[in-house]
């Protein structure tokens, strides 16, 4: 999608964006109330938050742990920009192949620290497509956090895809595309971050 050097100087703007205000934990389940500040800068994930999840993890329901960036603020700080840029060029491909007329429904930075992810899912009806640009440099198997695809709807059946630098997996909805992320297992100095979104 981009050339390797602009996409790391896009890999350490988001790198960047620690500001409390330009991320949110999302969990599932989680505490609705809970009042910890969700800061992508700290090393510690939000523990209560975070706990839930994992402990739905391991009784087979469907959960997640990862930060995403917060369209609430954007207005703020401009950080969609960067991402919504992704999502066009996504919509310029899939026009050029015939295979949409539509627009970007969504786009968002997600970031994975050590001990999250997106446990087996579709997106429903979020969009014709779903895409996912890869910004992890150095990734290894022993990381975690591979996107794991599930073609023929069983989970016994998959293919799983190791984050490598500036590649991007489309995902056709329609179909659907079952997928999940492995548990991540990452060192502090690496980062998962991708770039992630739906068209229409």
């Amino acid at each position: 999608m981009k050339p390797y050097n602009e996409a790391l100087q896009l890999r350490n703007e988001i790198i960047k964006l620690h500001h409390i205000k330009k991320w949110n934990l999302l969990t599932a389940p989680s505490q609705p109330l809970s009042r910890i500040k969700n800061n992508i800068s700290t090393k510690v994930i939000d523990k209560s938050k975070h706990v839930q999840a994992i402990k739905a993890l391991k009784r087979r329901r469907f959960s997640f742990s990862f930060y995403r960036s917060s369209n609430k603020h954007q207005q703020q700080h401009g950080q969609s920009l960067c991402h919504q840029t992704i999502g066009n060029k996504v919509i310029e491909l899939l026009k050029s192949c015939d295979l949409i007329a539509g627009e970007l429904q969504d786009s968002f930075f997600a970031l994975f620290n050590k001990g999250q992810f997106i446990s087996y899912h579709t997106d429903g009806g979020a969009g014709k497509y779903a895409f996912i640009y890869q910004l992890s440099i150095g990734w290894q198997e022993r990381f975690g956090g591979q996107l794991e695809l599930y073609p023929r709807k069983i989970k016994f059946y998959k293919r799983v895809i190791t984050p490598k630098f500036s590649t991007l997996t489309i995902l056709k909805l329609s179909h659907p595309m079952p997928h999940s992320v492995r548990l991540l297992n990452n060192p502090v100095y690496k980062h998962r971050i991708t770039i992630s979104g739906w068209v229409e």
